[in-house]
């Protein structure tokens, strides 16, 4: 793994909220699309540039490694313990240990050192793809430590770690990023942190995607970590997992909208901070950032992270952004039909969930599914153009340009 450089930030885009029947005749008949919009100016991104990366490699001897402690971020201080509804399944039947480290996706999800002046701490982070391959996302005290209010430093991941080891290298952070919100008052909601590599971790290793603005309610998640308590069974050196599902925000205290998700049950504590949610079969949905199972022992197998919205996706613009998605067209009408309707379905690809905009002759494009019917046509000539849109408003460089004339019989 060698050097990389930071990118620049990339502008989204929104679509306009128009009735997608009313306005084009288009129909979706599919999943509907997945939501689109622009970084808001509350999205506050405050970030610090590495002087020396390449020193951060060398600082890490297997000693300073061993001495590391799990990054820690115990809100019991100054927070309310929540009323957490009662676990739907017992937690230790949640968590388990993935396979080989060195393969996908396992692999994806590595562990982190860094140090805040002479102590050495551990997190974990997820590789997530990217335009230049190398961002890693993990949580905001993991990169911004709270007592000394500054960027921690010597901060490197190491995906494969296992027991001391790092079959696979080792990758450097050039740059660190993370929320105002967190950076200013340490707040849960926006515990938040981002990672900038000085090696393309993704050319080599592979990465999640991302997803924003999903609906909490009913999903399932996968957690991955390098967890050091509860000891026993974690010490920080394996890889672990659990399964869990939603189970509510924690709105208590000072928490801030939008309220931090909590997803049960999952025993994995310290160490795993940072740690992916994987959902929807490959996109990370949040991290691991807290608990308060030290505090309150009835809360344990009960994990929190922060909801990715607005500041998860201003994070991942200013790290360097998503690559353009890419469409393809699967199903179309013939170049002549004899209905006042036609289908179509369309795919492609991108590092957030996949939409589409969808632009019917002259009308204004307007945001649609994988699967769209075109209703109440008239006689003539029509043209559909189709464009691929992530979650940030990235555009596929690809339009599709499908025509078709639309042949009524006489009555």
């Amino acid at each position: 793994m060698k050097a990389g450089l930071l990118a620049t930030a990339l502008l989204a885009i929104s679509f306009p909220s128009a009735s997608i029947a009313s306005a084009a005749g288009i129909v979706d008949r599919g999943t509907p699309p997945p939501v689109v919009s622009k970084v808001t100016g509350k999205a506050k991104v405050v970030s610090e540039t590495v002087a020396d990366p390449a020193s951060a490699e060398s600082y890490w001897t297997p000693a300073r490694m061993a001495s590391a402690v799990p990054a820690d971020s115990d809100p019991a201080g100054s927070f309310d313990v929540p009323d957490l509804p009662g676990a739907h399944a017992s937690a230790a039947t949640g968590d388990f240990t993935p396979g080989n480290v060195t393969k996908f996706p396992q692999v994806v999800h590595g562990k982190i050192f860094f140090a805040v002046g002479a102590s050495n701490y551990s997190c974990s982070g997820t590789i997530i793809d990217s335009a230049k391959r190398n961002v890693i996302f993990t949580a905001g005290h993991c990169v911004f430590d709270q007592e000394t209010k500054s960027f921690v430093t010597n901060l490197v991941f190491i995906p494969g770690y296992e027991n001391q080891t790092a079959p696979l290298g080792v990758g450097s952070a050039v740059s660190l990023y993370t929320t105002s919100q967190w950076v200013q008052s340490g707040n849960q909601s926006y515990d938040l942190g981002v990672v900038v590599l000085d090696q393309p971790a993704q050319k080599f290793f592979g990465a999640r995607q991302i997803a924003f603005d999903l609906n909490p309610k009913g999903l399932e998640y996968t957690l991955y970590g390098y967890p050091s308590k509860p000891n026993p069974p974690y010490d920080g050196e394996v890889l672990r997992g659990c399964h869990s599902k939603f189970a509510g925000r924690d709105n208590n205290g000072r928490n801030l909208k939008p309220y931090p998700i909590v997803a049960n049950p999952c025993l994995m504590q310290q160490g795993a901070s940072g740690g992916g949610w994987v959902t929807l079969g490959n996109y990370v949905n949040s991290v691991v950032s807290y608990g308060y199972c030290d505090s309150a022992p009835k809360t344990c197998g009960f994990i929190m992270g922060p909801y990715f919205s607005n500041a998860a996706k201003a994070l991942y613009v200013k790290a360097g952004g998503s690559p353009a998605p890419t469409v393809k067209l699967r199903k179309a009408p013939p170049r002549v039909v004899r209905k006042r309707k036609v289908s179509f379905v369309f795919g492609g690809s991108a590092a957030t969930l996949l939409g589409f905009s969808c632009k019917l002759d002259r009308k204004r494009p307007v945001p649609c599914s994988a699967r769209i019917s075109i209703t109440r046509l008239s006689p003539g000539r029509h043209t559909l153009r189709v464009r691929a849109v992530d979650q940030t408003g990235r555009q596929s460089r690809k339009q599709i340009v499908r025509s078709f004339r639309v042949i009524l019989p006489r009555r």
